[in-house]
């Protein structure tokens, strides 16, 4: 079952549900302010961890995958088939190109909006204009939700190019220190991880069912890693509260997937056959309800708006935060999955959730089927759209010593054959 089959049920539910206890209010109030007047002033500074050189290792990390591969030979593995159709589905009312910024720029229309799009597009090159806007896409709807959103694309660029400056400084030093082995050895991925974790962030390319196969597979060779110790599950794509059977930051009773059979899926059947406490994180009443309301736009655009995503992170890190201290009474040694989609995991994106959550040290796992809409795919010259067509997973990290996870975004990234369409469960 794929996450769109869960998106109708979830909308009428947000309508109904019960209030928020008082622990959530606290963390949404700063939410309720943003949706204000004063929202860009409000929101805190993005920081930049700025271009700092590389640790040099006097000896080479000892163990050596049996496989090890460049980027080059990864992508010899592909038949480089530039698939757009599957991920550049631009959301009704945004624009992803600096083509379409400038045309944007010259059409009838809002003035404001116009200057914008205009003062935006003399900022990038054309490879910068379209990795920038995969992540924080402009908004062309005449309301001032785009204007406050658009106005924060401008204010964040700076700092966008300081990141971009930097990798294309340390290109060398990068690629080099990355490792692609084949994912083909039991606990591999766990091993990866190590057993200091305690906060692990999985993100995703949406409606990838072999996405959330790896998932399945990680969170049953965790189990079997570490028998004794207690595992907890954040969904994206599950509501914080729902009528009759939980409120936000209580434990989803196992009873729920089986009377709601819609809202359920492999990984959360897993969970329940380990023994893993799941919760949900989306605030359906705000993510459906209220960005519609103000913005215009439809479900996708206004989420993936930079606009809204801040939102949401910090709303759900407050569940996060709380869960964690809760647990950690009982079971200091308890580890903790956020299961959501790679823009809110990603470390090298401003706001995003393992951003508000550094001090956690999140490991931060994307799954993906290629180098798409991410810092390493620019430095390679890929296009977001570029897919990987490979007869095998395969696992990037960093060599000992040489972490570059906050600027490329993963600590470490799965590599997935992707799955044509007509092949989704």
């Amino acid at each position: 079952m794929n996450q769109n089959s869960i998106l109708k049920p979830m909308l009428m539910l947000g309508f109904i549900l019960f209030s928020t206890p008082l622990w959530a209010q606290k963390q949404l109030a700063p939410v309720v302010r943003g949706l204000g007047k004063n929202t860009l002033k409000a929101m805190p500074a993005v920081p930049f961890a700025g271009a700092v050189k590389p640790v040099q290792v006097a000896a080479p990390f000892s163990y050596v995958p049996p496989v090890r591969l460049k980027p080059e030979q990864l992508e010899s593995l592909s038949a480089r088939v530039e698939q757009r159709v599957h991920l550049l589905r631009a959301g009704t009312g945004t624009l992803r190109s600096l083509e379409e910024l400038t045309n944007f720029a010259l059409q009838p229309g809002s003035k404001e909006l116009r200057m914008q799009a205009l003062a935006l597009a003399t900022n990038f090159t054309e490879s910068e204009a379209r990795l920038f806007l995969s992540f924080y896409p402009f908004l062309t709807g005449a309301t001032k939700f785009s204007l406050e959103n658009n106005e924060w694309l401008l204010q964040i660029s700076p700092g966008f190019k300081k990141q971009l400056i930097y990798l294309q400084q340390y290109r060398e030093d990068i690629l080099a220190a990355l490792q692609i082995t084949q994912l083909d050895r039991p606990y591999q991925l766990v091993n990866t991880i190590g057993a200091d974790r305690q906060l692990i962030m999985v993100g995703e390319v949406h409606n990838r069912p072999n996405q959330r196969e790896q998932l399945v597979a990680l969170l049953k060779q965790y189990r079997a890693k570490y028998p004794k110790r207690k595992m907890v599950l954040f969904s994206e794509f599950l509501p914080s509260r729902h009528p009759h059977f939980w409120q936000p930051g209580q434990a989803i009773p196992a009873d729920f997937f089986e009377k709601n059979p819609e809202f359920s899926n492999e990984v959360y059947q897993l969970g329940k056959s380990l023994n893993v406490e799941i919760y949900g994180l989306e605030d359906l009443d705000f993510t459906y309800r209220v960005t519609q309301a103000m913005s215009g736009l439809d479900f996708v655009a206004a989420n993936t708006s930079f606009r809204i995503m801040p939102v949401r992170n910090k709303y759900w890190e407050g569940i996060i935060r709380y869960v964690m201290k809760e647990t950690r009474r009982t079971d200091s040694d308890a580890v903790f999955f956020v299961y959501a989609g790679n823009a809110h995991i990603d470390k090298s994106i401003f706001e995003s959730l393992s951003a508000m959550m550094k001090d956690e040290n999140p490991f931060a796992l994307e799954l993906r089927n290629g180098y798409q809409n991410g810092f390493l795919g620019f430095l390679l010259g890929k296009s977001p759209s570029w897919l990987a067509e490979l007869p095998n997973p395969y696992l990037m990290t960093w060599s000992k010593g040489k972490d570059f996870s906050q600027q490329i975004g993963f600590d470490a990234q799965v590599i997935l054959p992707f799955r044509p369409k007509e092949e989704e469960k």
